[in-house]
């Protein structure tokens, strides 16, 4: 079986929400080929550091309390060593997981960092509010629509300013202005609507 296959079975026991499965990893992992097109990565490394890089945060791997990108990074590691992968690739793979929130620093390698800004880009714009929406009384914190209009907006304002690379940034811009030319069609038709009540 080859590293590819292998990585594909964790979807099929994971139990992960569609919002955070094979077709979010593999937008992440496009994404990723798209915004460093000019540079020289490792295929590698990008396709298998995006698809593990939220295993941490599925039911089947999840534990609580624990992160979900350290838990990520614990099972990649012990996948990564039985698959035989690369030993050389397998430290860049780790860093790539374990530093793909928005709320950690960048990686030092660029897989790392062009991983991380994909992850960022795929919570913005039309699909990221896709994704907030089906989450609705999956998430701890988006428990109601509301919530859910609450999170759009705070990733639109705080998501772009965390995307590190230039062609990541001008991608982030346009999605956050999807984003927010959806927040305030809610709120033009919500005020609408209240008035005619």
């Amino acid at each position: 079986m080859n590293y590819q296959d292998e990585v594909l079975r964790i979807f099929d026991k994971s139990g992960a929400h569609s919002a955070w499965g094979i077709k979010h990893c593999t937008r992440v992992y496009h994404l990723a080929k798209e915004i460093s097109q000019h540079l020289q990565l490792d295929d590698e490394i990008l396709y298998v550091a995006s698809m593990l890089h939220d295993t941490g945060r599925y039911p089947a791997y999840a534990l609580s309390n624990i992160d979900h990108a350290l838990r990520s990074k614990g099972i990649a590691s012990n996948l990564l060593q039985r698959m035989a992968f690369s030993p050389h690739k397998i430290p860049v793979v780790l860093e790539a997981v374990e530093s793909h929130m928005y709320y950690s620093e960048p990686g030092r390698s660029d897989e790392a960092v062009y991983i991380r800004d994909s992850d960022i880009l795929d919570n913005l714009g039309n699909i990221g509010l896709m994704r907030l929406f089906s989450l609705i009384g999956h998430d701890e914190l988006i428990k109601t629509p509301e919530d859910a209009l609450e999170r759009a907006r705070t990733f639109a304002e705080a998501l772009p300013n965390k995307v590190y690379t230039k062609t990541g940034r001008r991608i982030a811009v346009k999605r956050r202005e999807e984003m927010l030319r959806f927040l305030s069609g809610v709120k033009r038709q919500s005020t609408e609507f209240a008035k005619v009540l």
